[in-house]
């Protein structure tokens, strides 16, 4: 238009530029809004793993209640007491997202009254330190620390006769963290070296005994159905026996003849199907289902009254971009590949391991044109979709230990000569080598050392 100001046109011009981006911008989230106005239904695959496996124990049996009542307070039975803390956990999950701090309160005031280890051992953790030889310095502390806990001693001595584990609590994040103390346990394994070092023979095999019967505690919550932090304290625990085993084992001083029949019976290694965790995989998977139900029932679930409008508004705007079911699906076919690699032969791990992480890379949820679906789902996905590479490996190296300290004994049993421990560790390679790759154990002719 004549007259018109280069500088009027130039605004013209941005104001148009302006106005068509926004009208993009608003078409670009029009037509997204549009692809996320239905969810898919839930296929079989998620159904399969949100389903909770039956539970074949008994509560007077369950090791995981046991657990969960361990530092109860009072003197019923720590089954009872965990059974009563589970309970109260279950029933206020339903109302925990309207009143969050329900959950903690019952934290709490499960912190605030349990029993308590009293006295100090300074001794370490059984996986850092050898047991073994510092209760050679800490006798008198020892029997000390027995006197003063000798109620939750006996407790935990109680666990080594309930049969099986099964996680009771419902699925989700905030439950309960289940689990035996490590200075419990510390004080339990300083018992039996100082027993096995001083006592006499019948002292030795009943300390023994109790040794066999932890070892078969922990093997049964591997075993058993539960989520990770369960697999991994289990494992720790196990590795822990066995290093005080081992420790044993190798000190000149201890003479191990009188009580082999014992020690061959309780380090004979586990049979390696007992260390697979394909099922902890499906546990996570419904301890994840929670997580994700509570994006897309953020308003239903939480304090209306408490909320702004703008609150309010904005989670509904990102639930819109999150679909339960899709995510689900999604997020099982993830889980169902962690399952198969846990549940894999020991000699095939490596081979499914990798498969799994070669399918994450080339299918699994990733950013590409997909993500315009389902957006918040696929990024959380994507999220969780590696953490389990080598959970499995650090069972298997457990295992692999155990074969060790059984190779060392029977190294010592038969009298094998220095000059004669390669070939027999040849000739018996269910005991020297490392039950995925294979690898022998190394053995150190001028150290004595494997």
């Amino acid at each position: 238009m004549p007259g018109t100001s280069p500088l009027a046109r130039i605004a013209r011009i941005c104001a148009k530029i302006a106005l068509g981006l926004t009208a993009f911008v608003l078409f670009l989230v029009f037509t997204l809004f549009i692809i996320n106005s239905f969810d898919v239904r839930l296929n079989d695959q998620a159904k399969a793993l949100l389903a909770m496996p039956p539970n074949p124990y008994k509560s007077e049996e369950n090791i995981y209640l046991g657990l969960a009542g361990l530092e109860g307070p009072g003197d019923r039975s720590i089954v009872e007491l965990g059974r009563e803390r589970i309970d109260a956990y279950n029933k206020a999950l339903d109302s925990v997202g309207r009143n969050p701090e329900t959950i903690f309160s019952l934290d709490d005031h499960w912190g605030a009254n349990r029993l308590k280890l009293s006295g100090k051992l300074e001794i370490g953790s059984p996986r850092s330190s050898s047991i073994w030889a510092s209760t050679k310095t800490h006798r008198e502390e020892i029997v000390a620390m027995l006197g003063a806990n000798q109620q939750l001693y006996q407790r935990y001595l109680s666990l080594h006769h309930l049969r099986g584990y099964y996680e009771t609590a419902r699925p989700s994040y905030m439950a309960p963290l289940v689990f035996s103390t490590p200075q419990i346990r510390t004080v339990f394994l300083c018992s039996v070296a100082n027993r096995i070092q001083t006592g006499l023979p019948q002292q030795q095999r009943e300390a023994l005994n109790e040794l066999e019967q932890d070892l078969q505690l922990w093997r049964n919550v591997l075993k058993g159905d539960g989520t990770l932090i369960s697999k991994m304290i289990s494992v720790a625990f196990l590795h822990g026996d066995m290093i005080l085993l081992g420790d044993a084992l190798t000190d000149p001083s201890f003479n191990s003849m009188p009580l082999e029949d014992i020690l061959d019976s309780m380090l004979q290694p586990f049979d390696a199907k007992h260390f697979r965790i394909g099922n902890t995989f499906a546990a996570e998977f419904r301890s994840a289902a929670p997580t994700y139900r509570t994006i897309t029932g953020a308003n239903e679930m939480a304090d209306t009254a408490a909320l702004g409008w703008w609150s309010r508004v904005w989670n509904a705007f990102q639930a819109h971009f999150f679909k339960l079911n899709a995510t689900e699906n999604m997020n099982a076919d993830v889980a169902s590949r962690w399952v198969a690699v846990g549940d894999s032969e020991p000699s095939e791990f490596l081979e499914y391991r990798d498969a799994q992480r070669e399918w994450l890379v080339k299918e699994g949820p990733h950013l590409s044109l997909n993500y315009v679906y389902n957006p918040i789902g696929k990024i959380l996905v994507s999220i969780a979709g590696l953490r389990y590479d080598d959970y499995s490996l650090r069972a298997y190296d457990v295992a692999a230990y155990q074969r060790l300290v059984y190779l060392v004994f029977q190294l010592k049993r038969q009298h094998v000569a220095t000059a004669d421990v390669a070939s027999f560790m040849t000739a018996h390679p269910d005991w020297s080598t490392h039950p995925v790759d294979r690898k022998p154990f190394q053995w150190s002719p001028e150290t004595g050392e494997l």
